[in-house]
């Protein structure tokens, strides 16, 4: 890497004629990068151009509202098409954007130095239709010649400037020091001072906190959310999240004592995780779903978040405890009073829904994408029909409970009914477009909920014998507890389920050396438990809905994961092969392949495939994400 110094002697002896100023460094490096993604898994069925449902044949299940009214018994429940109109899409290339980094090094005293990071980061859409969506800022939910928006209500209803769909979160901004556009980003993230003066440290400024070491897995690693706006959460394994993790301006101290423990804290602004853009190539979130998350942004954005970890070593043992006291930046969701205004009257104001041509059609539709995306689909209806923000407009529009007057009905005549019967028949009546409303979009509220988490990390380091595989083995584990901690609650309920949970992680890595010829290989293997949610927080109540159809779900007790990866450098270190697997005992697999080439220290080319696959059941973390396979590629030149 080419480094560029500038030393201020003579400036700092002219303004100031002292010693301290004259030591000022400055050091400047940087690194130019294309990264490029080629989608091998087909289309993200998370959008309305890849829903597996666009012009397939649903049965129309009116005719089981035929209990509650005979009239209903008259109806077909024939097979029909739904959104034949949607014009089905498989990109090809999921990411082909341009970034530039600048690191800028000061020295100003022997007890003070400065870093900064700028980073630039510009997306070329290869796709026409990513345009609309595939956004960093706000700027692609104004596109009105390109978004359907003016023409989704006959006459204009809402006028021509009214956003139903998702507004990007804070404008786009993933940390407090950034610029974003349509298709671009300009920040910061790291912009800060240290401070150092014998056992005493200070940093601050706008800055990363990474705590925890696992791979794949964020045990300790707490403090920060992930930003997912470039590569959702398919980068490098090895990586570590190091270039997704959101910095926050704060203030972050150790003291080493006398006895060679270390006592670090923190404290720092709130900012929340950035999901991938709805409807674009890694969106998460259904595209048939608006997320209001301004309001609950805007209750938290001035919370500041606390933590402590002190650390030492008891034998041959390194061990640390520690405590966040956090606004949870993940956030949990419930549903959600659509905003369209009085002017919507007619067109269930106030609901959860509203219409819209690309949301979801059928109940089938909406059986399958609530158990795919770890929702119970009957108890979704009843709340969002009856929970206190609805009921009034649920029961004008004639809405009713699914699950109530299946109870009702079975009461008189016992087994004449179910709720799943019922919800699919009240759902089909709402999507048929002559006795209902035709597609509806679902709207959703993001709310970011207060926790304290206790951690305890512990390592210790094998001395086996000289070149064996025990020697300088290091064993680790990492375990939190979260108290109260809330969760979304399948049913989507205003009503959070609120648990504690014990999360861990066990881990055995080391570098050893299998061959004379070859440099030492990095292997690392972990298992991570946890109690109540899966690696994405998703609550395990929501797991095990059928994988055709959906349906109720059964739940799971608990989940657990392994993960191995193995890094080999080539004897002239300009090749190094890796390789990283992720697998949920459940059923659900990531595996990584990848190999670095860096012929001369200014140029280097990466090369990687991530494969993903799930055993079905809905009960897997890679359930959602298996049509995201691809191959990408990063080709680096460092100044």
């Amino acid at each position: 890497m080419k480094k560029s110094t500038l030393t201020f002697a003579a400036l700092g002896v002219v303004l100031s004629g002292g010693a301290a100023i004259a030591e000022t460094s400055l050091s400047v490096t940087g690194m130019f990068r294309q990264e490029m993604a080629f989608n091998t898994g087909g289309a993200n069925q998370h959008t309305h151009w890849g829903s597996p449902f666009n012009g397939r044949e649903t049965t129309n299940h009116i005719n089981n509202l035929s209990v509650v009214d005979p009239s209903f018994g008259a109806i077909s429940n024939d097979s029909y098409t739904s959104r034949d109109y949607i014009q089905e899409r498989e990109p090809d290339w999921t990411q082909f954007a341009s970034r530039i980094e600048f690191d800028v090094q000061a020295k100003f005293t022997s007890n003070l130095s400065g870093y900064m990071k700028l980073r630039g980061y510009k997306e070329f859409s290869q796709h026409d239709f990513f345009k609309a969506y595939d956004h960093f800022g706000d700027k692609g939910t104004e596109k009105l010649g390109v978004n359907p928006e003016p023409t989704i209500f006959a006459g204009g209803l809402l006028g021509p400037t009214k956003t139903i769909r998702n507004g990007a979160l804070d404008d786009g901004r993933g940390s407090a020091i950034e610029y974003v556009g349509e298709d671009y980003m300009v920040d910061l993230p790291a912009l800060y001072l240290d401070y150092n003066n014998g056992p005493l440290w200070l940093r601050v400024g706008n800055q990363q906190i990474a705590w925890g070491e696992a791979l794949f897995f964020r045990v300790a690693d707490g403090v920060q959310g992930l930003d997912l706006r470039r590569h959702s959460v398919l980068g490098v394994a090895a990586e570590e999240y190091s270039d997704s993790r959101i910095p926050s301006l704060a203030i972050r101290g150790s003291y080493r004592f006398d006895n060679d423990w270390e006592l670090e804290a923190y404290a720092q602004q709130f900012r929340p995780s950035i999901l991938p853009r709805n409807g674009g190539p890694y969106s998460l979130v259904a595209e048939a779903f608006t997320v209001y998350e301004e309001p609950g942004f805007d209750q938290d954005k001035n919370d500041i978040d606390f933590g402590a970890r002190y650390s030492g070593q008891i034998g041959d043992f390194d061990i640390s405890f520690s405590a966040i006291a956090r606004t949870a930046p993940d956030g949990t969701y419930r549903w959600a009073r659509n905003d369209l205004g009085e002017d919507a009257k007619g067109i269930l104001s106030g609901l959860a829904f509203a219409p819209d041509p690309l949301g979801t059609a059928s109940a089938d539709e909406w059986f399958w994408g609530a158990s795919w995306l770890r929702f119970n689909p009957v108890t979704t209806l009843d709340t969002s029909i009856t929970d206190a923000p609805f009921a009034a407009d649920a029961a004008t529009a004639g809405a009713f409970s699914p699950t109530a007057v299946a109870g009702v009905v079975n009461g008189a005549a016992p087994g004449t009914t179910t709720p799943t019967l019922l919800a699919k028949g009240e759902l089909d009546l709402f999507f048929n477009p002559s006795l209902g409303f035709g597609p509806l979009r679902g709207y959703l509220h993001r709310d970011y909920d207060e926790e304290v988490i206790y951690g305890a990390n512990m390592k210790y380091v094998f001395m086996g014998a000289p070149d064996s595989f025990t020697d300088q083995l290091i064993f680790g584990v990492e375990a939190t507890y979260t108290p109260d901690r809330n969760f979304t609650n399948p049913s989507l309920s205003q009503q959070k389920i609120v648990e504690d949970e014990f999360t861990s992680v066990v881990s055995l890595e080391k570098y050893h050396k299998f061959s004379s010829k070859f440099p030492a290989t990095y292997i690392v293997a972990q298992w991570m438990h946890k109690t109540e949610s899966d690696m994405f927080g998703r609550h395990l109540s929501g797991n095990g809905s059928d994988e055709q159809t959906g349906g109720v779900p059964t739940g799971d007790s608990e989940f657990n994961a392994v993960a191995f990866a193995v890094q080999q450098p080539f004897p002239n270190l300009i090749w190094r092969a890796d390789l990283s697997v992720l697998y949920d005992l459940e059923g659900g697999v990531l595996v990584q392949p990848g190999v670095k080439w860096r012929p001369r220290d200014d140029f280097q080319f990466d090369l990687y495939a991530n494969i993903l696959d799930s055993d079905g059941g809905n009960d897997d973390i890679m359930g959602t994400l298996e049509t995201q396979d691809e191959i990408f590629a990063r080709i680096s030149y460092y100044f």
